[in-house]
């Protein structure tokens, strides 16, 4: 399954920074830590130093962390995957924590990304293994987490890494936004009758309120999806514009909202082609405004967008419909959307 998985995006080291520019850092409520470097990064702090002064913030708060100097560390391994794990080996060989961890999420990303999920989840393994106190190992809950949820039959799977996570999470004692991630990955996966998976969602956006932000409002998505499909149009509608007006709202966050939109005018459409026009243009947008959402939401945007461009038919609807069907095979061949895609030939 093609993947990026930034569930929360600490690869940003992996965009294009320029060589001269120092660390930066962004936590989860906008603040932004530039003109620095990140002087260390485990599983309960990241360190910033700056002018000589250290400045230290809870890891379930580091919404984005940039390494400067990555790319030009990392160069050779940037597009292959093989090369990254080596050098990520390198790196911890070298007793560089910091570097090595970045380098082995990025192995498996890629690995992901080329189908090779036992690969990718080999490099998440070794990079737990070799740094148990990363700073990017919720990052192998998450990784893992969304490729079983992606593929469309591994809630089980799933499930049980969600269970991994929340009990490492408590018996570690890291940051209490963490152990509040894991309880909602939980939930997700085990899911449960619709007014029973609605009670948790509620209670586990108002635990992730105050604490982890990230988490309020992809519940709150999750809630909405929920209350759609037992048609409560209106009350999903409410919630998913809420999560578009609330700034700072991470990118799979704002996907899933998008995409809920686009369901209701999309279901609603009827026969009518403009309806169909307006869902079309907002499963457009989870593609264009928001690149590092979770790929299982970029490839269910992608399949309804070639559903409603048939729906359209409009002028361009034919060379709409056969991009977004091009670009879901080849970037998430191995997802949900893209078997139903073929299937719906």
């Amino acid at each position: 399954m093609t993947s990026r998985f930034l569930a929360v995006s600490l690869l940003a080291a992996l965009v294009a920074v320029p060589a001269f520019a120092q660390d930066r850092v962004t936590l989860l409520n906008g603040t932004v830590m530039s003109d620095g470097r990140v002087k260390s990064f485990d599983v309960r702090k990241l360190v910033f130093t700056k002018g000589g002064n250290d400045e230290t913030v809870a890891t379930d708060q580091v919404g984005k962390v940039e390494l400067g100097k990555f790319r030009d560390v990392f160069a050779r391994g940037l597009r292959d995957a093989g090369i990254m794990l080596t050098m990520a080996k390198e790196q911890l060989t070298e007793k560089n924590p910091l570097l090595a961890q970045f380098a082995f999420v990025s192995a498996a990303s890629q690995y992901f990304d080329e189908d090779k999920p036992a690969e990718g989840v080999a490099a998440l393994d070794e990079m737990a293994k070799g740094i148990p106190e990363a700073g990017l190992l919720p990052e192998v809950y998450r990784q893992k987490f969304e490729y079983y949820m992606g593929t469309g039959k591994g809630a089980r799977d799933a499930a049980a890494v969600a269970k991994k996570y929340a009990s490492d999470a408590l018996s570690g004692a890291w940051p209490g936004g963490l152990a509040i991630e894991a309880e909602f990955f939980g939930i997700l996966a085990e899911r449960g009758q619709p007014k029973d998976f609605q009670a948790k969602l509620r209670t586990i956006s108002g635990k992730a309120g105050g604490n982890n932000p990230m988490v309020a409002s992809r519940a709150n998505v999750e809630l909405a999806n929920s209350l759609r499909e037992s048609k409560d149009v209106e009350g999903a509608g409410k919630l998913y514009d809420e999560v578009l007006r609330k700034e700072g709202a991470d990118q799979s966050a704002r996907a899933g909202a998008l995409l809920g939109l686009g369901k209701i005018t999309y279901e609603a459409a009827g026969t009518d082609k403009e309806n169909f026009k307006k869902a079309l243009l907002m499963f457009l947008r989870v593609r264009l405004e928001t690149k590092d959402a979770w790929p299982s939401l970029q490839s269910e945007a992608l399949y309804y967008a070639s559903l409603a461009a048939a729906k359209w038919g409009g002028a361009e609807a034919g060379l709409i419909n056969a991009r977004c069907r091009n670009i879901l095979f080849s970037e998430f061949g191995g997802s949900e959307f893209a078997q139903r895609a073929k299937e719906n030939r």
